[in-house]
């Protein structure tokens, strides 16, 4: 793992803990449904990719088998769309700007995860990850 990964994944788990550990981490409401839907999302995204093909990391897994099936069918990174969905539904049902800064140092650091990862999966997986691009969206259905 490079330095850089590394920092991002060290970061990624200390927001979590952060998230975890102020109390603030389980939404209010209808928000609680929002973070539902985002932990759904974000499991059926580890299943679909399954176990032994999971990686925190942005770097390819030497044994990494490219998937397109479940959600992959639609967004290239449902882990983290879920991820967003969870983490925001908890900002915005407990409020506090430094829970704002948890979030969007959050969404930064899995934007820069992603650049990373596509750019390794694109080394990896040459010419058939960039067609995926191409039918994919990125993190958001029919956005982004």
């Amino acid at each position: 793992m490079s330095k850089k990964s590394l920092v991002l994944v060290i970061t990624q788990f200390t927001i979590f803990a952060y998230f975890i550990f102020s109390g603030r981490i389980i939404a209010k409401n209808t928000w609680f449904v929002v973070q539902i839907f985002g932990f759904i999302v974000s499991l059926w995204g580890v299943l679909a990719m399954k176990i032994g093909n999971f990686n925190v990391q942005p770097e390819v897994k030497s044994t990494a088998i490219f998937k397109t099936n479940g959600p992959y069918k639609i967004i290239r990174n449902p882990m983290y769309t879920g991820l967003i969905l969870f983490f925001s539904a908890s900002l915005i049902s407990n409020y506090s700007s430094l829970h704002l800064s948890a979030f969007t140092l959050l969404v930064i650091v899995l934007l820069e995860k992603i650049t990373l990862e596509e750019i390794f999966l694109s080394e990896r997986f040459g010419n058939t990850y960039q067609e995926y691009k191409k039918k994919t969206y990125r993190l958001i259905p029919f956005v982004y």
